[in-house]
């Protein structure tokens, strides 16, 4: 059963990247990827956030907020977006990056104490970021986010890391669902297809604050 699980993720995953990899190729020279439009109310949850504080979606409201899921033990793409996420802040004025925040959903259920979020928003410089946080709990607790937000998150087969759907959803100051951003993180083949997550971030920020 445990095994019939882990491929039911890694399938996931696959079919996450060929989605995106077709998405990308079936456009033509005069069009770019730019996310999946979005609709209807963002679903709320209440999580702790690297400095031990209980917060709820719902209490940002009034802010755009930029919403994804990362492993607290991840060392390969969660960092690649870590950088993504500071560029985009960096890029932000000072009115615009006091209406925008930054949250990150852990799925990593071994490694979910305060202590392993804090030690992964250090190490990704995410502190750099005022208004990020990294959000955790028990099992009991984030799997039903997972599931809200279509994540799904698994041992690899071999154990050593944790699969999951990668991706980014944008959220306006209503609590509305706008944009779902899922890029490669290589930009070999696809520079023309597609901007970085950086920049689709800052141009979808900008579009809903002047909305």
């Amino acid at each position: 059963m445990k095994n019939w699980h882990i491929w039911l993720i890694l399938a996931s995953v696959v079919i996450a990247g060929a989605l995106i990899y077709f998405s990308l190729s079936s456009l033509d020279n005069t069009q770019r990827y730019e996310g999946t439009e979005l609709s209807g109310e963002a679903s709320d949850f209440q999580l702790t956030d690297q400095n031990g504080t209980v917060m709820s979606l719902s209490d940002f409201q009034g802010k755009v907020v930029v919403l994804t899921f990362m492993d607290s033990k991840c060392t390969d793409t969660c960092p690649l977006t870590a950088a993504d996420f500071r560029e985009a802040y960096r890029q932000l004025n000072q009115d615009e990056a006091k209406q925008v925040v930054f949250l990150g959903v852990n799925v990593n259920v071994e490694a979910n104490t305060v202590a392993d979020i804090l030690e992964s928003t250090q190490a990704w410089r995410l502190d750099e970021i005022p208004s990020w946080h990294f959000l955790t709990g028990s099992q009991d607790t984030l799997e039903p986010v997972w599931k809200d937000y279509g994540v799904s998150a698994s041992h690899s087969p071999d154990g050593h890391s944790i699969m999951h759907t990668p991706g980014t959803f944008l959220i306006d100051l209503y609590g509305q669902k706008r944009w779902y951003i899922s890029t490669p993180f290589s930009e070999e083949g696809v520079r023309d297809l597609t901007l970085p997550l950086s920049e689709l971030l800052l141009k979808h920020i900008r579009e809903i604050l002047q909305g």
